[in-house]
């Protein structure tokens, strides 16, 4: 079965401590040829993030974040190339809104109600992710699976209602699970929602992003490491991708770019 085309967002950490690749594109001009590789690779979409959001992160300030986004979302603009910001800070979000960038992508789901006018106004379109933490970074905590997923439609049902009544524009909502350390440090959370996900897609009528990209529990599930091999990732994308994903946030592009042209080709 043709699925419809799945549009790719390649990921750029800005950071000196993201789990699989902090450190490489901390500097501006190893940011932009990263992003713009990634583009010609196949990205839709380039994910900015100035701020890591794993477990065992060191905080960095508004001013640091912005200052690592603002050069790399000019250069990337330039060139017409659609923009995301993964960023849960508001006055961050203000920022971006004020470059005027594609997406906003909060792994918070936009928690705070007085940043809402400001959302409704502006044209980006809100990725809203779920988290057990809610607030915050991701945590290291143990979860049981089938609470998680009925946690998860709990969440959106509130936060969609709440952001809707305050004039964003239900169309412009993209709804993430979260996966990995943001459902639980077990990976049976993460494999289950990724079987049910769909019942989002029935329930909200809104696209899903799934990002699964070297993420902890795939580590599990291989005993290996994922972050020198692309093979687990993969799978689980193409998996996403079959049980109707619409965005797939990914840091190995060239590889799932591939991935889903053979599918299509023999489908």
């Amino acid at each position: 079965m043709k699925l419809q085309k799945a549009k790719i967002l390649g990921i750029v950490n800005i950071t000196s401590d993201s789990f699989s690749d902090g450190g490489l594109y901390l500097e501006t001009e190893k940011a932009i040829a990263h992003a713009l590789q990634l583009h010609a690779d196949g990205a839709d979409i380039i994910d900015l993030g100035a701020a890591s959001s794993n477990p065992n992160t060191s905080p960095i300030s508004v001013e640091e974040e912005i200052a690592r986004l603002d050069p790399v979302i000019d250069a990337l603009q330039a060139k017409k190339i659609p923009v995301s910001v993964d960023s849960f800070k508001p006055d961050v979000q203000r920022y971006c809104i004020s470059k005027n960038v594609d997406y906003i992508n909060d792994i918070q789901g936009f928690p705070y109600p007085e940043l809402y006018r400001e959302l409704a106004e502006s044209n980006c379109k809100l990725i809203m992710m779920h988290s057990i933490q809610r607030i915050g970074t991701a945590t290291i905590i143990e979860t049981e699976p089938k609470q998680v997923f009925s946690s998860i439609i709990e969440f959106f049902e509130e936060r969609i209602t709440a952001i809707t009544k305050a004039g964003v524009e239900r169309k412009r909502i993209i709804i993430d699970p979260g996966m990995g350390f943001f459902l639980g440090s077990n990976p049976e959370s993460s494999t289950l929602v990724l079987e049910k996900f769909p019942k989002l897609i029935e329930k909200f009528g809104l696209p899903v992003l799934i990002a699964v990209s070297r993420k902890s529990f795939l580590s599990k599930l291989t005993n290996s490491d994922v972050k020198t091999s692309s093979a687990a990732s993969i799978a689980a994308e193409l998996y996403a991708y079959k049980k109707g994903a619409e965005y797939i946030r990914t840091h190995d592009v060239k590889s799932l770019r591939e991935a889903l042209s053979v599918w299509n080709a023999l489908a």
